[in-house]
């Protein structure tokens, strides 16, 4: 629990405001509750009105939250909604970065106004992540009391998920939404195995965990009828009797609940909305629905990939090499043979009534994702997977527990539960780090502190439009082939407050307007924008160039310029010059007669 508080929290520092799925609306939500300390009324138009497009969502975590931010001056909090025309969760991160808004001095530590409201806000999601670790465990040791490595190791999988802990570290409902499902499901399997008196007191908790994560999301929904096959079962498993009576028991304690604190939610929606899941104010105010039927190419070809990536590390993290995923899709893999062949082998006939239930509800939030992938674009996110984290943590630790022993029997050794565990949790653990240090701080990260003594390379001197010049430049090689790399090191000079963001160019062209190369980008690999540019900063931008497809064999020019981004027809000019480009230097471009292939 420590390490993923620690873990939460540093992302919570290194992901700017804001960066998060919906983030900016999650927070206008809670900004509006603390404020007005009324439920928004949305309207059905693009948006929803003044609460934001999340305005529609069930209260609790955003009432609970702005119980928190209260007392904080929230003022400002538009000023922080400056917008980067260039952002970009896909393609290559140099392209354009991966911000959506651009971010200034004010939202630095110590925080302050919104800025702080706002990761106060993320401290709650931080504690709902440590509520789903802490229960994962707890539901593992309940199913599997001896030895508990099986418990460590599935919340491991679970809280040093990089994609989890990124959406721990903001402000969004997904993580109370896993924490309360998660919790309804340990409940349900206490109730199941006797861990819990079949009391109406046991069952209304039971009521109220469900009601709570139904004020948290209406995803919730599907674990009621869940909620009431256990208490059938429970009630089954007593003598004849006393069903009846612990039935009704039963009946009584999850109903009552989830009437009694959800009723007035679903009776405010259809008063308001016309109906009780307001589903009309959602596809109006808040999604995008398809324009054309979902095909199954574009799902298994595009929705799945993505919503494959973005479970494990993303999506602002979620730069994850491809054989990355691949290893991933592949332990997976083998741990649902694992599973297959443990259900096969009666391994677990006493805990099969409770992994029944967790594979169901797997399979409800799998179908229910790929219903809304049906309906609505950018909805293939793998952070919608998250109720059923619990389940997915157990089932993979129990399917690769399941292989581990086959091939300890196979190769007659002793089974070795602990090693598996330690070292799965390691691996989950360096996982979680290298999401962190490799992919999601470089994303954000600002130059180091850069002087003009440092320069390396040709000095050089082109003014644009006097506000950023080109002090100087470095080439990595004289030359390049097809499939090579010429990395082209430019040293800038901020010379006034720029309004824009530029975008640099580097060209290889030759005086007859071939091309042999292109690469267009926004400095220091999008996470710097000029905007933010102080006058007389130096930025170093190291630009990878590789060569086009046709490529030609040949002299050519390196040509550097830039535009507003979205306008490259408006280069800017060299002051006291016609011309819109600067010539650094020549390489020599190596290819075959037909050009590079």
């Amino acid at each position: 629990l420590m390490a993923f508080v620690l873990l939460a929290a540093a992302y919570s520092i290194v992901v700017p405001i804001f960066e998060g799925p919906d983030e900016d609306d999650h927070f206008r939500l809670i900004k509006y509750l603390a404020d007005q300390r009324a439920l928004p009324v949305q309207l059905f138009q693009p948006g929803g009105g003044e609460a934001g497009h999340q305005g529609w969502q069930p209260p609790f975590y955003y009432a609970l939250t702005a119980l928190v931010i209260s007392q904080v001056n929230t003022a400002d909090f538009e000023q922080h909604l400056w917008r980067n025309p260039a952002a970009s969760f896909q393609g290559e991160r140099a392209c354009c970065g991966r911000n959506f808004y651009f971010h200034t001095d004010s939202e630095n530590f110590p925080y302050s106004g919104a800025t702080l409201a706002i990761h106060l806000a993320r401290g709650v999601s931080i504690l709902f992540g440590m509520l789903t670790v802490a229960t994962i465990y707890a539901l593992v040791r309940t199913l599997f009391p001896a030895p508990k490595w099986l418990a460590l190791t599935a919340a491991a999988v679970a809280g040093f998920n990089p994609s989890f802990l990124f959406a721990s570290a903001l402000v969004s409902n997904d993580v109370p939404l896993a924490a309360l499902c998660s919790l309804a499901l340990l409940l349900s399997i206490k109730l199941l195995y006797g861990d819990y008196a079949p009391n109406l007191r046991n069952f209304a908790l039971l009521g109220i965990a469900l009601a709570l994560a139904l004020l948290v999301k209406t995803t919730a929904l599907g674990l009621v009828p869940l909620a009431l096959a256990v208490a059938v079962w429970v009630a089954w498993q007593n003598r004849a009797g006393a069903r009846l009576n612990i039935f009704a028991k039963a009946l009584v304690g999850i109903v009552a609940p989830v009437m009694a604190l959800t009723g007035w939610w679903f009776a405010r929606n259809q008063m308001l909305y016309g109906d009780p899941l307001a589903y009309r104010l959602i596809y109006t105010s808040a999604i995008f629905p398809r324009e054309q039927p979902l095909t199954a190419a574009e799902l298994f070809r595009i929705n799945l990939p993505w919503m494959w990536q973005t479970f494990w590390g993303g999506p602002t993290p979620g730069d994850f090499p491809p054989a990355l995923l691949f290893v991933l899709g592949g332990l997976v893999l083998l741990a649902m043979v694992g599973f297959i062949r443990g259900v096969l082998s009666r391994r677990w006939t006493r805990q099969m009534p409770a992994l029944t239930l967790l594979a169901a509800w797997c399979g409800f939030i799998l179908v229910a994702q790929i219903q809304f992938i049906r309906t609505s674009g950018g909805t293939d996110q793998g952070r919608y997977l998250f109720p059923a984290i619990a389940s997915l943590a157990l089932l993979f630790v129990l399917g690769s527990n399941e292989i581990a022993d086959a091939l300890a029997r196979y190769f007659r050794r002793a089974s070795r539960a602990h090693t598996l565990a330690i070292s799965t949790g390691a691996l989950m653990f360096a996982l979680a780090l290298f999401a962190l240090f490799g992919l999601t701080l470089p994303a954000y990260a600002r130059p180091p502190q850069f002087d003009e003594s440092q320069i390396q390379g040709a000095r050089v001197n082109f003014n644009f439009n006097n506000e950023l010049a080109l002090r100087g430049f470095l080439l990595s090689a004289r030359s390049v082939s097809c499939g090579g790399t010429l990395e082209v090191t430019l040293y800038w000079n901020a010379l006034a407050p720029m309004k824009v963001s530029y975008r640099t160019f580097v060209h290889l062209e030759q005086e007859g307007g071939a091309v042999a190369g292109v690469k267009d980008v926004v400095p220091y690999g999008g996470a710097y924008p000029t905007v933010l540019w102080k006058p007389r900063e130096w930025v170093p931008d190291t630009i990878h160039l590789s060569l086009n497809r046709g490529a030609r064999a040949g002299l050519y020019n390196v040509v550097v310029g830039v535009y507003p981004f979205g306008q490259p027809e408006n280069r800017v000019n060299l002051v006291s010059s016609d011309e819109d480009a600067a010539v650094l230097d020549s390489v020599q471009v190596y290819a075959p007669a037909g050009g590079c292939a």
